[in-house]
């Protein structure tokens, strides 16, 4: 039976799905999304779902002890592995920004000094090696870096942020990607980043 605290997290996710579509984050089926429903449980956007039309009952529930179900996202491995690792990340999202994929191809990270916000909402920021997506390998370097950092660049795979809730994992989503297009400009301008 569904709780009314999972009533609400299955409506948060949905509506930071639309945001990330309509903020250009994320586009068709990419990204994921997902957060805790107990010290056990997650709730998951279901694998191959367009993030601006889900609806709460796509969400899928997950078990931190248990292989993922077949529905769940395709990154379900890394969603697990972070949680299992990580007991203060309370929600993830997995997002493509394009400034940020651009400086990540570059092999580079933003630099959160450019912002004073970007200190406050994304003081450290990891970076993550190419790996291949769904792998037991990416799961486990996800885990890794977000143990040391809210914010993990997936190099020429977007990036993966941790919250205190949905919200504050968007906002690190946002906040990367508006620092990676700072950079981008600077590096336009010949500036050293």
């Amino acid at each position: 039976m569904e709780t009314w605290t999972e009533a609400l997290r299955r409506a948060e996710l949905v509506a930071v799905g639309a945001t990330l579509v309509r903020r250009g984050l994320v586009r068709g089926r990419e990204g994921n999304l997902s957060c805790r429903l107990d010290a056990r449980t997650i709730l998951l956007t279901p694998r191959g779902a367009d993030k601006g039309r889900l609806a709460a009952p796509d969400l899928v529930r997950c078990r931190l002890d248990e292989p993922p179900p077949a529905q769940a996202s395709s990154e379900a491995l890394a969603h697990l592995a972070v949680y299992r690792r990580c007991p203060a990340a309370q929600a993830l999202v997995h997002a493509h920004p394009p400034d940020l994929l651009a400086l990540a191809g570059r092999g580079l990270v933003p630099d959160p000094g450019l912002l004073d916000e970007g200190l406050a909402i994304v003081p450290v920021i990891e970076n993550v090696p190419p790996l291949p997506p769904g792998s037991e390998r990416l799961a486990e370097a996800c885990a890794d870096a977000l143990a040391r950092a809210p914010v993990a660049v997936l190099r020429r795979h977007g990036v993966f942020c941790s919250g205190a809730d949905i919200w504050q994992a968007l906002q690190r989503v946002e906040v990367v990607e508006l620092l990676a297009g700072i950079a981008l400009s600077e590096t336009w301008r010949g500036a050293e980043i």
